[in-house]
């Protein structure tokens, strides 16, 4: 059908334009309008939207240059942050270690006191012990003495005087005692 349309407007006398509609002159004014236009947008339009191409591109390059960047300082903190972490655990644990031993010491050393003290007081109570044994002694010693005397005095007769009579008791008693304790 179109062959015969075609064919129709050719016989009638008038071009492939004419039959299509198509006004030669328009279409070439238009086609060098277009052309023109064209030629102006490449040389004033084209190099603006190419820097604003190339900054939108470079502007993407940086933001993805400092994601990268920004993932690299992330990961490097987190090493930081774990190396940190673990300094800190095993700092803790010397320290804990260093108390624990101070703990140890200062038991150690309330114990060794405690013993100081225990000893101290068990010899004070011992010298206490010989002090009053020694005072029981003395005390025994004099009764000892005054009683030999009086028995002394009931069974001789004679008048020997109080002095005579004392010396001669307490030299009998520490003679007495002296064989007693190196029994």
């Amino acid at each position: 059908m179109h062959l015969t349309v075609h064919s129709l407007v050719i016989a009638q006398g008038g071009g492939i334009s004419e039959g299509l509609g198509i006004n030669l002159w328009a279409f070439v004014s238009q086609l060098v309008s277009f052309i023109v236009i064209f030629i102006v947008l490449w040389r004033l339009l084209l190099p603006i939207l190419l820097r604003t191409m190339q900054n939108r591109q470079n502007l993407i390059r940086e933001g993805v240059e400092n994601a990268d960047r920004a993932k690299r300082d992330l990961a490097e903190a987190n090493a930081r942050a774990e190396e940190i972490l673990t300094e800190a655990r095993r700092q803790s644990q010397e320290t804990i270690e260093r108390a624990a031993k101070a703990a140890q010491q200062e038991a150690n050393r309330i114990r060794e006191e405690a013993r100081a003290q225990a000893e101290q007081i068990s010899q004070q109570q011992i010298a206490r012990i010989h002090q009053e044994a020694n005072r029981a002694r003395a005390e025994l010693s004099r009764l000892v003495v005054n009683l030999s005397i009086e028995a002394a005095s009931k069974v001789i007769s004679r008048s020997v005087d109080n002095k005579d009579n004392r010396r001669l008791v307490e030299e009998f008693v520490t003679a007495s005692s002296n064989q007693t304790r190196e029994r």
